[in-house]
């Protein structure tokens, strides 16, 4: 899934399920009407199409909050990458109040890791991976931190900040590399492919006197229920897809100067 998303424009994907989900459901009609006979007589109408709404309700509930959660965690995402952005761009200032060289050296070491983070390793994140240049530039900010020795209490002050942004980062960092791997949990996939399986086949069930219009349930719920699947799949995949979560928060404002 996560190849298709990177490799297939979200618009292609939606006009290719619309146009799998008419081919599917012409096709299932046409076979329902043909061996249920019953079905060209609109039989127990009133009823299939109560029992169809109370069960389409209820799937889309469930496929409401799925798709809630996906979102979530996408904003979480991109929240994530910028308290990582914000907590360097800290490092930076504070690193103006310690002495000279080792200052020198951290800004240095910041903007190695700014630089490997946007180029090297937000591309391997589309693929669900992080990058060993971007690990090994956040260990040589590690190493410049412990080459400062500061002298004054103001320089302790802004070195013991500048410690806190660091692990800050840190922690930014790893939860920038799990949302990258992206994904819905097996069961829930199951579970909502089964359901939408469900709910198409039995509007196709429901039958009508009329071949369009007995056509028309089935794909209006068809068109709902592809369109929402692709969306949900594109949000659990926040660094994949066309609305990939972007490297802005690490071109901007201070940190922009080291790009």
């Amino acid at each position: 899934m996560r190849s298709l998303l990177n490799n297939v424009p979200l618009t292609v994907m939606v006009a290719a399920a619309f146009v799998l989900v008419v081919g599917v459901v012409l096709v299932g009609v046409w076979l329902v009407r043909r061996f249920i006979p019953a079905t060209r007589e609109g039989f127990h109408a009133e009823i299939s199409a109560a029992v169809l709404g109370v069960v389409a309700a209820i799937f889309g509930l469930l496929l409401a909050f799925v798709i809630v959660i996906a979102y979530e965690n996408y904003l979480d995402a991109q929240t994530n990458a910028s308290r990582e952005a914000d907590a360097l761009a800290s490092i930076v200032r504070d690193s103006d109040a310690f002495p000279a060289a080792g200052g020198a050296a951290v800004r240095e070491a910041v903007g190695g890791y700014v630089r490997s983070v946007v180029t090297d390793e937000w591309p391997a994140m589309r693929e669900g991976n992080d990058s060993d240049d971007a690990r090994a530039g956040l260990n040589g900010v590690f190493a410049a931190f412990r080459a400062v020795e500061p002298r004054t209490e103001t320089e302790r002050a802004f070195y013991d900040d500048a410690v806190r942004k660091l692990n800050d980062a840190l922690e930014a960092r790893r939860d920038r590399i799990e949302f990258a791997k992206g994904g819905l949990p097996r069961d829930i996939v199951l579970l909502l492919v089964f359901c939408s399986i469900v709910i198409v086949g039995y509007a196709m069930v429901a039958g009508s006197p009329s071949y369009a219009f007995h056509v028309l349930g089935p794909l209006a719920i068809g068109f709902v229920v592809a369109a929402s699947l692709i969306v949900l799949a594109d949000l659990s995949y926040p660094f994949s897809g066309d609305v990939a979560v972007d490297p802005g928060a690490f071109s901007e404002g201070i940190l922009g100067q080291f790009l």
